[in-house]
């Protein structure tokens, strides 16, 4: 004999003390991430194609981003990387209003937003940049990580 499944409130308050759970998870990352300089020593992975090959994947330079304009440096974190900072907050709200939205039972309406054209896209796009950064004309060097 096999237990009855959990009624409608059951489900509902399982996922909010999950979202709950993972909202807390994500503000101590975020406060980690904003409180910790990204220096040599510090816990920041670093890139494994750039120390291999001297290439910036499109994703260097994004730790610093993040840390630079979660205090206020937004400059600076387009300077180190510019698809990161226009890129993260997109996957934050996409992510916020699928989790709410599967939070309250309710089925996501975000799925053009990460439909296959829109994934597919993004990747080429990635990959241009990865491209462009790499090169050593000016103006393209501006696009791989630096100081201002």
């Amino acid at each position: 004999m096999t237990a009855p499944p959990p009624d409608r409130r059951t489900r509902t308050a399982v996922r909010g003390a999950l979202v709950g759970i993972a909202v807390l998870a994500l503000g101590g990352v975020v406060s980690l991430i904003a409180t910790t300089p990204p220096t040599p020593d510090s816990f920041y992975p670093k890139c494994t194609l750039y120390q291999a090959t001297g290439l910036h994947c499109p994703g260097c330079g994004a730790g610093r981003a993040a840390h630079a304009a979660l205090n206020g440096r937004v400059a600076q974190a387009f300077a180190y990387n510019p698809v990161a900072v226009l890129l993260l907050p997109v996957v934050v709200v996409v992510a916020l209003v699928q989790t709410v939205q599967w939070a309250r039972g309710r089925p996501t309406r975000t799925r053009i937003i990460v439909s296959g054209r829109w994934i597919m896209a993004l990747a080429v796009a990635l990959i241009v940049f990865m491209l462009l950064r790499n090169l050593p004309w000016y103006p393209f060097t501006l696009l791989a990580p630096h100081d201002l």
